[in-house]
């Protein structure tokens, strides 16, 4: 019965595009998320293998949308006239790889590189916040852009490995709480900065012990488990090659209870749906037992279909076999 949910969940998907009620306060609290939304929506319909349910006229319109959304510096923010950002400038490149559509990527790719600082970290825009987030944002959009050379790839790993606390995991900035969604960032930076000289043991064990009685996985200890850390801590396992360190069924078991019987899926079961929960545990149910489920397979460093990045001159030496 579970497994014959995820049926449910392209219609869900595709409805998405017709709940504009510009009546609703919703509409506008998540306007500057458009951009990572656009993301989370064509990449879930990615994993479930139907991207061919977006019309022609569809992709065009976003991608004209898409386009608008760059500003004069390079960057691109979460919507049109919305500041530039690195997350965003991300996720637009991400979206531009679905969509099959060009964007002014050599400015792009200044805008990124721009906002490395000299100790190797990233900040995320014009107003000097740094984060590791931010780092794995550089990292991945330089690398499918193939401009990884206007960077400094090893201080980038330098920073990051300062990032790593005393119980082997990484937090957002050095000497800040663990935490699961940075274990993904913390990683897929040293990843592809082709650097994993660090005790990769002790952090799978962190992971291990995040998994909770119900198979999901929580980000952080005595925290309720939910969907998305699946693909955080999931998918690091993957890069490190310790996927067998948790119960993997169990935790595909936990991502399949959170499903919405009208489609989508929450946080945690019998919640409401979202679209980036349902991007991410479809991402993670790609990434445990994606042909058992028909689902495109998801490559873990990039969040992007393998079937897409293999045609990416700069990320496809980095795609996992």
């Amino acid at each position: 019965m579970l497994q014959q949910q995820l049926v449910n969940h392209l219609p869900y998907l595709m409805a998405l595009d017709k709940s504009k009620d510009i009546e609703s306060i919703g509409y506008y609290l998540s306007e500057h998320l458009k951009v990572a939304g656009g993301y989370w929506t064509i990449n879930a319909i990615a994993c479930l293998n139907k991207i061919d349910q977006i019309s022609e006229e569809k992709k065009q319109q976003l991608s004209k949308w898409l386009k608008e959304c760059q500003n004069q510096d390079g960057g691109f923010g979460g919507n049109t006239n919305h500041d530039s950002h690195i997350t965003n400038t991300h996720y637009a490149i991400l979206l531009s790889f679905l969509l099959g559509c060009e964007l002014d990527y050599e400015a792009a790719a200044k805008y990124v590189a721009a906002r490395q600082r000299k100790d190797g970290s990233f900040e995320g825009d014009q107003w000097g916040e740094v984060d590791a987030r931010f780092s794995y944002c550089g990292l991945s959009s330089l690398t499918l852009l193939n401009k990884r050379d206007l960077i400094d790839v090893k201080k980038a790993a330098s920073y990051i490995k300062k990032c790593r606390n005393f119980d082997g995991s990484f937090g957002g900035i050095p000497d800040a709480e663990s935490h699961g969604a940075y274990v993904f960032c913390c990683v897929g930076t040293l990843y592809l900065c082709e650097d994993l000289s660090f005790n990769i043991d002790e952090l799978a064990m962190w992971i291990h012990e995040r998994q909770t009685s119900k198979g999901g996985l929580n980000g952080r200890p005595e925290k309720l488990a939910d969907v998305c850390y699946s693909w955080w801590m999931y998918s690091a396992l993957c890069l490190l090659k310790r996927e067998q360190w948790i119960n993997q069924q169990a935790l595909e078991n936990y991502i399949l209870e959170c499903q919405d019987n009208d489609g989508g899926i929450a946080d945690r079961p019998n919640n409401q749906p979202d679209v980036f929960h349902t991007f991410f545990g479809l991402a993670a149910l790609s990434l445990l037992n994606g042909q058992k489920y028909q689902l495109n397979p998801i490559d873990p460093a990039f969040a992007l279909p393998k079937s897409i990045l293999i045609n990416i001159p700069g990320a496809s030496r980095f795609i996992q076999s």
